[in-house]
C-alpha cells in the first residue's frame, strides 16, 4: 500500500501581504496622480485657448464695429458722390451750350471791334469752334480754353500795342504801322509819316486824317515802344474833323 504525503504549503506571512498592499496602492496612487496631472495640463491648455478666444472675439467685436463705421462712411460718401455726379451732369448740360454761345458772341464782338490782328483773332476763333466740336476733348478742357481766349481779348482792352501791317489806302497796298490804344482807337501811319488815318468803328472803314496828327501819332508809337517818355498827346479818337 502506497502512501502519498503532500509537500506543505507555506503559507505567506502578514508582513508580505500589507507590503503587496503597500506597494499597490503606491502603484495605483501614482497612476492616479499621473492622470491628474495630465488633466490638469490639459485644462490649463484648455483655459488658455479659451482665454485667447476671448480676446480674439473682443477683437473681432471691436473690428465689426469699425468696419460697420467704415461701411456707414462709405455708403454716405458714395451718396455724395452721386449727388456730386448728378450736379455735375446739370452742370454740363448747362455749359456746353453755354460755351457755344459765348464763342458766337465773341465772334461777333470781334467782328465789330477795332480791326487789328485779325488773322490772329480768327484764327483764334477758329481753334475754340474746333475745341468746341471736338469728342475727345473733355468739358473742363474746353472751358479752359475758351476762358484763356476771353481773358486775352479782355487784355486787348488795357493795352497799348504798335503793329506793323498793310492796309490798302487810295486803292494800293500800302505798309503802314498801327497803333492801337486799347479799344478806344486804331490809327495807321504810312512809313514815310505823309498819311495818317484812324479806324472809324460806326462805319467799319479807315479814314484819313490831316497830316497835324502825324507829328502827334509818331511821338504816341515812340512810347507804346518806350523809346520816349509818357506825355499828353493829341489824337482823335472821336470822330475826326472835317
Amino acid at each position: 500500500m502506497l502512501v502519498h504525503f503532500k509537500a506543505p504549503v507555506m503559507a505567506e506571512t502578514r508582513p508580505e501581504k500589507l507590503q503587496k498592499a503597500v506597494e499597490s496602492s503606491i502603484l495605483t496612487q501614482q497612476t492616479l496622480q499621473h492622470e491628474v496631472d495630465q488633466w490638469s495640463a490639459q485644462r490649463e491648455q484648455a483655459l488658455a485657448e479659451i482665454q485667447d478666444l476671448q480676446i480674439r472675439r473682443k477683437w473681432m467685436q471691436h473690428q465689426l464695429q469699425k468696419y460697420q463705421t467704415y461701411l456707414a462712411k462709405q455708403e454716405e460718401e458714395i451718396k455724395e458722390l452721386e449727388r456730386t455726379r448728378e450736379k455735375a451732369e446739370i452742370i454740363r448740360m448747362s455749359l456746353e451750350p453755354y460755351l457755344d454761345e459765348v464763342v458766337e458772341r465773341l465772334a461777333d464782338f470781334i467782328d465789330s471791334d477795332l480791326q487789328f490782328l485779325t488773322q490772329e483773332r480768327q484764327k483764334r476763333l477758329a481753334f475754340l469752334k474746333d475745341s468746341l466740336n471736338d469728342y475727345r476733348l473733355g468739358l473742363s478742357e474746353k472751358f479752359r480754353r475758351v476762358m484763356e481766349a476771353l481773358q486775352v481779348e479782355a487784355g486787348y482792352g488795357s493795352s497799348v500795342e504798335k503793329i506793323e501791317d498793310s492796309l490798302v489806302l487810295d486803292g494800293e497796298e500800302t505798309q503802314v504801322v498801327l497803333l492801337r490804344i486799347g479799344r478806344t482807337a486804331l490809327f495807321y501811319q504810312s512809313l514815310d509819316g505823309s498819311r495818317v488815318g484812324r479806324f472809324n468803328q460806326e462805319t467799319g472803314k479807315w479814314e484819313k486824317l490831316s497830316a497835324d496828327c502825324s507829328e502827334e501819332l509818331t511821338r504816341a508809337i515812340e512810347m507804346a515802344e518806350k523809346r520816349r517818355a509818357m506825355e499828353l498827346v493829341d489824337l482823335p479818337v472821336g470822330r475826326p474833323s472835317q
